[in-house]
This record gives structure tokens, C-alpha cells and sequence, in this order.
């Protein structure tokens, strides 16, 4: 602020000699003047001081006996003052700051903050919906709509805050992963089964009646829980049969295997040194492309690095800019080596095993080896888990008088 008001009001650089300069600065700090970027030479002091305190040191320079001598005028008034004659730069002046206030009355950013499941382009589609684009009038934007627009339309999200600062609209949500709410509660009577082969760790039965102990050796289907509990009498004997849903806690031992193949030879680029540099300029729907033509046999791959044009933090422009370059490469064919091959197969194994702790498996064992055949090599990779197990199995047919929840 400070800078910008010795700009406005003009400022000038004088240079300070005489017999008492001490007592010069003594009656300027009392008369209230402020000077700044004071520095001391052998001819005497420099220091900037704002354009009408210049015009009231005059009493002070004559009672102290210095000479005060301008070096350099500053500012808006003496740059003005300067270009008075240049009355297409003046226009051209007057035009910008006039395409710059039009500018600020639409929305040219739209950003979004706390979003996980929504991506921004899936907001940005919700939002062309009810009728907020980019390059829509600011007094059309309507924040209290666009928060009840879109909690309705994205029952996911809890909370939304829509705010405009500047030239962006500015979204704030909030997500609640519950929000799809609890599935229905399932009541058809089940048995639980195996879904692969292994030994039982452990098994909690909640319902239903547990047709495995823990140590025995399991196949795929077998049945772990039964969904068909017998009701017997004082005596002994079965009087009555109870469906119910088989519910229980099972920990299976199991090994797992895979097999990924891999060619001897791989395709890769080779970049022949060759580069480029362009730019392009985006105004609104107006592309401006400066790049030498890509010709050549070879191919060229391309990157580029674009970022709007943004004026004091949130006074976005409609104007993009991208940097591009260029590379030439040929496709070539060359073998693996084993130091790639190695790396290639952690890289697998690990991604195998990372799947399989997300899922929640704990892995006892794992072990990976590489087997060479006639068109590469064959990646096999075994490992001992404990994981969940019991998948529902409906039973075929039930009484409902006899079917317990």
C-alpha cells in the first residue's frame, strides 16, 4: 500500500549537500515530512521523498544552509507528464484498464476443494447443468442455489460452500463415504461355503451351525457354516429344523499362485536428439500456435506446461498460456537385461502383494522365481495368506415358520 501511494502521488530522488544536513533531517522528522532509501556518499546524501513534501523543504533548506538538488522524478504525475503528447498510448492505456474492469465482471476460474470420490470434472458437468460455465456474468451466480443444487444432485456430499473472490468461484465440499446409506439388511436363510481350498485357522460362529473345527483341510464349495439348525427334545431327537442365515467369523490358511509373461524383447523409444520449442496462447476461443512444423520420418513426442494468466491472487483472465516441447524418437526392439528383468519382477511381486494387503490378507509366506522358456521369460510367484472366508450360499428350500433371523 505504502508503494503504491508514492506512486500515485509522485515521488522524486534529490541528492543533499551543505554544512548542516543533521539538522535538516531534524526539522523534516518534526515537520512530519518522511523520507526513505537515505544512503550517504561522497557528495553528499540521497533519499526519496514524496513530490509535495519536496515543495514544503523549502524553509527548511534555507534555515540550514544545504542545497537540495532533484536527480530523479518518480511516479504516476511526471510519467503522465511525459507521454501528455502520446494520445494513442494514452488510449491504448485508458482501453486496457477499461478491458480489465469489463473482465472482472465474469467468472473466468472455477476451483473445487475437498473433493475425494467427485473428480473436478464430474462438479464442473453438475454445475453446466444448472447453468454455471466459465465466462458467465458474476451477477448471475447464485451460491446459496448452487449449495442446494449440489447437495441434491450428489447425495455423497454433506456440505458445500460457494464463495466469489475475484474473477474464480471458489467450492468448498464435504463428503460423507457413508452417504449411500446401509444396504438392506439380507433375511433369506444361507449356508457359508469355501470359496478355494485351505486349512481352517479359526471359525466364531454368530449363527448356524459350524460343519468345520479349526485344522481341518477344506476344498472349494465345501460347506463351513450350515444355515439348517436341528431342534432337539430332552431326549435327543430332532423335532424340528431351523433355517436361519449363516453368520460367522472364519480364517482360512491358503496358498496363492500366479504366473505373468514376459517377452525377451520390448519395444522402446530412442530419442535422437533432436528437440523443439513452441508456445501457445489461448484468448478466450482464439488459439495461437508458434512452433516450427514437426516433419521428418521419425515421430515427435510432445509435452507441454500451461497456467491461466492471474492478476493480484484471485483476478483470473481468460487467457492461457502453454509451453511446449518437442522430442524426436524412433520405436527400436532390444533384449532385457537381467538387472531389468530383476526389477521387473519385484515390481510385480510387490504389486501382488500390495493387492492382497489392501483386501485385508495377512501373507505368512511369499516366494517368487523366474523360468526361462523360448519367447522370454515366465513369472511365478506363490504365497501362504490367512484371510476371511465364507461366502454365502442360499439354501434351496425352507418353511417359514421355521426360519429364524
Amino acid at each position: 500500500m505504502r508503494w503504491l501511494k508514492q506512486c500515485y502521488a509522485g515521488y522524486v530522488r534529490v541528492r543533499l549537500t551543505g554544512r548542516s544536513p543533521e539538522r535538516f533531517f531534524n526539522l523534516c522528522r518534526s515537520g512530519g515530512i518522511q523520507l526513505w532509501n537515505l544512503s550517504c556518499g561522497k557528495e553528499g546524501y540521497c533519499f526519496c521523498m514524496l513530490l509535495p513534501d519536496f515543495y514544503r523543504i523549502r524553509p527548511f533548506a534555507r534555515k540550514t544552509g544545504v542545497k537540495v538538488r532533484v536527480q530523479e522524478k518518480l511516479g504516476l504525475p511526471f510519467f503522465l507528464y511525459r507521454n501528455r503528447k502520446r494520445k494513442l498510448f494514452a488510449v491504448g492505456l485508458a482501453s486496457f484498464f477499461l478491458l480489465l474492469f469489463v473482465l472482472s465482471r465474469f467468472i473466468w476460474n472455477i476451483s473445487f476443494s475437498g473433493n475425494l470420490h467427485f473428480t473436478d470434472d464430474m462438479l464442473t458437468r453438475q454445475l453446466r447443468e444448472i447453468g454455471i460455465c466459465y465466462g458467465m456474468p458474476k451477477s448471475g451466480v447464485d451460491c446459496d442455489r448452487i449449495e442446494e443444487e449440489l447437495r441434491s444432485r450428489c447425495p455423497q456430499i454433506v456440505w458445500v460452500s460457494a464463495h466469489v473472490a475475484g474473477t474464480r468461484l471458489q467450492i468448498r465440499v464435504r463428503e460423507n463415504e457413508t452417504a449411500e446409506g446401509i444396504p438392506p439388511r439380507e433375511e433369506t436363510p444361507r449356508n457359508l461355503v469355501a470359496e478355494t481350498a485351505g486349512t481352517v485357522v479359526s471359525i466364531l460362529v454368530r449363527e448356524g451351525k459350524a460343519a468345520v473345527q479349526p485344522g481341518d483341510e477344506v476344498e472349494k464349495g465345501q460347506i463351513l457354516v450350515e444355515g439348517l439348525v436341528p431342534v432337539t427334545d430332552d431326549s435327543g431327537e430332532v423335532v424340528r429344523t431351523l433355517f436361519v442365515r449363516a453368520d460367522a467369523d472364519i480364517r482360512l490358511r491358503t496358498t496363492k499362485t500366479y504366473w505373468e509373461q514376459v517377452p525377451r524383447f520390448q519395444t522402446v523409444r530412442s530419442y535422437t536428439g533432436k528437440n523443439r520449442q513452441g508456445f501457445r496462447l489461448w484468448i478466450g476461443s482464439v488459439d495461437i500456435l508458434a512452433m516450427l512444423p514437426l516433419t521428418g520420418k521419425q515421430n515427435w513426442e510432445l509435452t507441454g506446461i500451461s497456467r491461466q494468466m492471474v492478476l493480484f491472487g484471485d483476478f483470473f483472465l481468460p487467457v492461457w498460456t502453454e509451453t511446449i516441447t518437442a522430442r524426436e524418437y524412433e520405436t527400436v526392439e532390444r533384449k532385457r537385461t537381467k538387472t531389468e528383468l530383476n526389477a521387473l519382477t519385484k515390481a510385480v511381486h510387490e504389486r501382488k502383494l500390495q493387492k492382497l494387503t489392501e483386501k485385508g490378507v495377512q501373507i505368512i509366506e511369499n516366494d517368487v522365481k523366474i523360468l526361462d522358456n523360448s519367447t522370454g521369460w515366465t513369472i511365478c510367484g506363490s504365497m501362504t495368506v490367512e484371510e476371511n472366508a465364507g461366502t454365502g450360499q442360499k439354501l434351496e428350500s425352507f418353511t417359514g415358520r421355521n426360519f429364524l433371523n
